[in-house]
């Protein structure tokens, strides 16, 4: 079976707490209205909302990626597989416990994550099979510093190949908690076609503050496409021959988390349709501002069409 999209990298457990607007006394508790759990991970969520978007008529996406062989693998394994991506590659390994996050979310959707990179550590350039990625259309990475095995040359040598089998390429950027930024995916910018930030991450990455100029140092090292996420400021994005600004949609935020990371999807949806890339940003954003309205990455977008009706409502 051919599928449009593989995400490489990261899909984790994220323990979602809210609201938490402040922390308990050392050694004391507080209670909480809402404690769930949820798919999490940059490449996890993006593969999940892209199968939602594509729906059961596509060819959807796959993720590779490592989990551990524990409880959180297991959740992690089938909530990607009950969203429709192939989970073929994902391998399972004994020695390292699944990536984890604990997000804490204040009641106005803000939220603050403490990682475990766990099992997603280990993934390394020789873990990933070439003739299954040829299946597909499109490589997308997510993401850099939560795989730190791929980092640097070796994502190079992994998009050079993609690319020389005739496939798109995608960066999803991550907070880098080590300060290492840039030289992450410096040997990648060359065989990318997309490169996507949110407004923080870009700036610790490219050194520029304003979007268009974020979005030019991309350009400028490699990427065709630069998108940068402005969270409540909608998206930014850039190619050789246009530039949009897209507002965000006006609405109620539950919970941002993974929302960056929908609207990776959403975009790629657009893009891989070969939609113009105005309406491929409108989409993104869209996916985007129907993620923060829900708990989790994956499940504030139900289906291409309503993601569209919200798109054009102009909420």
């Amino acid at each position: 079976m051919a599928f449009d999209l593989v995400t490489l990298g990261l899909a984790c457990a994220d323990v979602m707490v809210r609201p938490v607007d402040e922390f308990p006394e050392r050694g004391k508790l507080n209670l909480v209205p809402q404690l769930e759990v949820h798919l999490g991970g940059l490449a996890g969520v993006t593969a999940a909302v892209y199968c939602r978007l594509m729906g059961e008529e596509g060819s959807g996406a796959a993720f590779v990626g490592r989990v551990g062989a524990d409880g959180f693998g297991d959740y992690v394994h089938h909530a990607l597989a009950s969203n429709g991506v192939n989970v073929e590659r994902v391998s399972r390994t004994p020695d390292a416990a699944t990536a984890a996050t604990v997000v804490l979310v204040s009641s106005d959707g803000e939220r603050t994550f403490i990682h475990h990179t766990g099992a997603a550590a280990t993934l390394a350039e020789e873990d990933i099979d070439f003739d299954f990625v040829a299946r597909a259309k499109w490589l997308h990475w997510g993401g850099p510093a939560v795989t730190p095995g791929l980092d640097g040359e070796p994502i190079g040598r992994v998009f050079d190949r993609a690319r020389q089998l005739g496939l798109g390429t995608s960066i999803d950027t991550c907070y880098d908690g080590h300060g290492i930024w840039y030289a992450r995916i410096e040997h990648a910018l060359p065989h990318t076609d997309v490169v996507m930030s949110s407004l923080e991450e870009a700036r610790e990455y490219t050194g520029q503050r304003e979007p268009e100029d974020i979005a030019d140092w991309y350009r400028a090292r490699g990427a065709e496409v630069a998108l940068v996420k402005l969270g409540d400021q909608g998206l930014y994005v850039k190619d050789a021959d246009q530039a949009h600004h897209v507002p965000a949609h006006r609405v109620t935020a539950v919970d941002t988390t993974g929302a960056g990371d929908a609207t990776c999807a959403g975009f790629l949806y657009g893009y891989l349709c070969g939609w113009d890339l105005l309406r491929t940003a409108r989409l993104a954003n869209a996916v985007g501002g129907l993620t923060v309205q829900a708990m989790g990455g994956a499940e504030g977008v139900e289906s291409l069409e309503k993601t569209i009706e919200f798109m054009e409502s102009g909420i």
